[in-house]
């Protein structure tokens, strides 16, 4: 077996107090915990840059089918087909504690 490499990472006073404990209540010398909670983390799939990625690639494949959607509805024969999405749209995203318009940044 090879020797560990020791990695040096700076936590606040909390986080550092946070990780004793769960330690602690796990039984675990800080060390093991925080291995095991990293090897976790590292095999759940995607982290860091690659999370930007992905939020990226979903961000542009949402916009395409907004897009899509909305110049359905604009040329659909019923005129009013639109409206009553973007209603329906509103409605939901308050159901969902959502806010349908930005709160912050955009146009004035």
């Amino acid at each position: 077996m090879s020797r560990p490499i020791s990695l040096q990472v700076y936590v606040s006073p909390e986080l550092a107090e946070q990780v004793r404990s769960a330690a602690e209540a796990d039984g675990l010398a800080v060390s093991e915990w925080l291995r095991s909670q990293l090897k976790k983390v590292l095999a759940s799939g995607p982290i860091g840059a690659s999370d930007q990625a992905l939020l990226g690639k979903l961000y542009r494949q949402s916009l395409f089918a907004f897009v899509g959607l909305d110049a359905l509805l604009s040329g659909h024969p019923d005129h009013t087909l639109r409206e009553r999405a973007h209603s329906a749209w509103k409605a939901r995203c308050k159901e969902a504690g959502m806010a349908a318009t930005p709160t912050k940044g955009g146009a004035k």
